[in-house]
């Protein structure tokens, strides 16, 4: 029985079983129960000695939903069910990783956009992706790095289109990197630095959980004296959509500065598969990432 049985039958149990059999298998304290539902319980004390047969089908039911409590439970248990939030950053907050060329160790961000944070299980499932389409083919000089013999990558990287102008705004039309949920433990997040995200739109793919996005990055103007090369003041634009497993704790990262339809097709057709292995926080150097396009 998968999570998503179990939450349809729990919701054909009325209410105040479901609290009666969290109750009595101390998922829910007496104090935290409310007024009607104390009542409610009341009720049934006096009704169970008067009508046998009545009671005796409640008891049946509040057996059903503490069973259906501790399945649901022990399936959460079991999945994982790893969550993610997203926020604005708050007033001072910084975020460090290990840099071994400071003095202190450490590096400390302490400027940032925006905060991607998870939540689950010590463990996740570890994956790797290739790709069914992409607008153009990657050079893969580039990304042998992050490539197996078989083809399957941990990540993909595309720096300017064919025809397109390696200095232009489309600089990097598509790039896919995988992260864990277990890697931003300990404080950690997947942060952007430059870049400003507007409305996050969130969709269920399948199994996915999806967050899209569009973000932009000011540039000031610069004026190249030695080459007589004048940038104005802009603002770039890139497209997000990050793919998140709710159950085995994966997080995959689709971005570009082409468009959301070329970052969106990349993400909908890529093939994923599990390697067998068990990724933890020990795992990874850092628990904190930035995944701002074209920074890195």
């Amino acid at each position: 029985m998968n999570t998503e049985k179990l939450l349809d039958a729990m919701n054909e149990i009325e209410e105040s079983f479901k609290t009666e059999a969290l109750l009595r298998n101390g998922y829910l304290s007496d104090a935290e129960s409310s007024v009607k539902e104390i009542s409610e319980m009341n009720d049934l004390s006096k009704h169970l000695k008067t009508t046998a047969k009545k009671s005796s089908k409640r008891i049946l039911t509040i057996a059903l939903a503490a069973c259906l409590v501790i399945a649901l439970a022990i399936t959460a248990y079991a999945v994982g069910l790893f969550t993610v939030s997203h926020r604005d950053p708050e007033p001072g907050e910084t975020y460090s990783l290990y840099w071994p060329d400071n003095p202190s160790g450490r590096l400390v961000w302490d400027k940032f956009n925006y905060v991607f944070e998870f939540d689950g299980p010590d463990e996740c499932a570890e994956i790797k992706f290739k790709e069914g389409w992409l607008p153009f083919a990657p050079d893969e000089g580039v990304n042998s790095w992050f490539t197996d013999e078989e083809g399957w990558r941990t990540t993909l990287i595309s720096e300017g289109a064919p025809e397109v102008d390696h200095t232009s705004e489309n600089f990097q039309p598509y790039r896919v990197d995988v992260f864990y949920a277990s890697q931003f433990k300990n404080d950690g997040a997947m942060i952007l630095m430059y870049q400003t995200p507007e409305k996050i739109i969130s969709e269920q793919w399948g199994e996915h959980q999806v967050l899209k996005f569009h973000a932009t990055q000011h540039f000031d103007a610069v004026d190249d004296d030695d080459r007589g090369i004048h940038t104005p003041e802009r603002n770039l634009d890139y497209y997000y959509v990050i793919l998140f497993s709710p159950d085995e704790g994966y997080v995959i990262v689709v971005c570009g500065t082409s468009d959301m339809e070329t970052v969106e097709h990349v993400a909908k057709d890529l093939q994923i598969k599990k390697t067998g292995n068990r990724l933890s926080s020990t795992d990874f150097e850092q628990n904190c990432v930035f995944i701002d396009v074209g920074q890195g």
